[in-house]
């Protein structure tokens, strides 16, 4: 029998090698106790400030934690070094030691730019140039040529200004479509998310028949639309149909007992124009549900279960462990929601027919790029609206 196991040959530091690294690291560890002394100075005096900055004095007590601990570290170093018989790293595992050093909120900033670069990679691969084309060609009127292509003759901003004044569908302006999409976001937004999340939870309980259940909420998404709509109106739809009438007289007198209790206005237009909404809503939560039941499968059973030992109540659980806990999925279900709710809106039909039942794409391809432009803004303000609302209500556990 033949002995397979090798013995892997190991690579020794080099007596100069060692004495030019314990000098390096004397160097280092002379430069860092200079800068833990500064600190240490700006501490103390910051401490006895007469009105003390607690925030700063904060900071800098864990930069000199993590200054000392990093001091330690090069001393240890040097009494490996200076033991001798060190044996000599290969680059890849010098790179793992250091990542290993780096501190851990660094290292997570680190995993997330790399979580990124595909999607950079991707985007500066497949998009970026077509998004600045686009650009060019919303700022150009452009004329097809007998032979291919086009014409190009630089408009400036002739294109958004035509839109907003002259540029007609079906009677509307762009600037009457855009808003009236935008009231539509605004109210569907709270609607399907708030929807999601109550389904979700519902859906979350152990109950039998759940997993057909799930499935029943997720078939919009999975088939066509056009399938629904068609079901909708047809004999089916027309039975539903005469069967919510009896509903919807029921909340209109609702919301008219609401007004005489003093009930405002808004709030109830708000609600009635979700009930008139149902069918869309429950078709665009199909996703969301999902996100948010993956979320909430996610959180720890070991909080809950000490939440109860506290004796907190089920409604207290809800709102303190539950709701901070999925608030993270909570943007990237308003992304998702705001996104797919304008790809369904009547400004996309801007982007297809004008005035006149031609296709803008085909006779007037600035036009075309002008209104992707504005559809693209549009959708950037409303998620960095919604974004900088909530990111500081945003928990996340780790």
């Amino acid at each position: 029998m033949k002995n397979n196991n090798k013995k892997k040959t190991v690579t020794m530091l080099s007596v100069a090698e060692i004495e030019n690294r314990i000098q390096s690291r004397k160097e280092n560890l002379k430069f860092q106790n200079a800068k833990l002394e500064r600190l240490t100075d700006k501490f103390i005096k910051l401490n006895e400030a007469n009105k003390v900055n607690y925030k700063k004095l904060r900071k800098v007590k864990i930069k000199r934690g993590r200054l000392k601990s990093k001091i330690q570290h090069i001393k240890n170093e040097i009494i490996i070094l200076e033991i001798g018989n060190v044996e000599k790293e290969s680059l890849i595992k010098q790179s793992i030691k250091k990542f290993q050093n780096i501190p851990y909120k660094k290292q997570k900033e680190i995993y997330g730019m790399l979580f990124l670069l595909p999607w950079l990679v991707g985007f500066i691969l497949f998009f970026a140039l077509p998004m600045f084309t686009t650009i060019w060609w919303s700022m150009n009127e452009m004329a097809p040529k007998p032979g291919g292509g086009f014409d190009f003759t630089y408009a400036g901003f002739r294109n958004y200004v035509s839109l907003f004044t002259s540029e007609t569908l079906a009677g509307s302006t762009v600037l009457e479509v855009l808003t009236s999409s935008v009231i539509d976001i605004l109210i569907d937004l709270p609607t399907i998310i708030i929807f999601s999340l109550f389904v979700a939870v519902l859906l979350n309980t152990k109950f039998k028949g759940h997993q057909l259940v799930k499935a029943i909420f997720f078939i919009p998404v999975v088939y066509n639309i056009t399938v629904v709509n068609n079901t909708l109106s047809g004999t089916f739809g027309q039975l539903l149909g005469s069967s919510l009438d009896e509903g919807f007289q029921l909340s209109e007198t609702f919301s008219s007992f609401l007004m005489q209790i003093g009930i405002g206005g808004g709030l109830i237009e708000f609600l009635m124009s979700a009930v008139d909404r149902i069918f869309m809503i429950i078709n665009k939560s199909g996703i969301q549900i999902i996100i948010f039941i993956a979320a909430l499968q996610a959180i720890p059973i070991h909080l809950y279960e000490s939440a109860r030992v506290e004796g907190a109540t089920k409604y207290e659980m809800f709102w303190k462990v539950t709701i901070p806990l999925v608030s993270p999925m909570v943007i990237t279900c308003l992304v998702f929601t705001i996104v797919d709710s304008f790809g369904s809106s009547d400004i996309m039909n801007f982007l297809t027919v004008n005035s006149q039942g031609t296709t803008m794409a085909t006779n007037q391809p600035g036009l075309y790029s002008s209104i992707s432009i504005i559809y693209f803004m549009i959708n950037i303000m409303i998620i960095g609206f919604a974004f900088i609302s909530l990111r500081k209500r945003v928990f996340y556990y780790d």
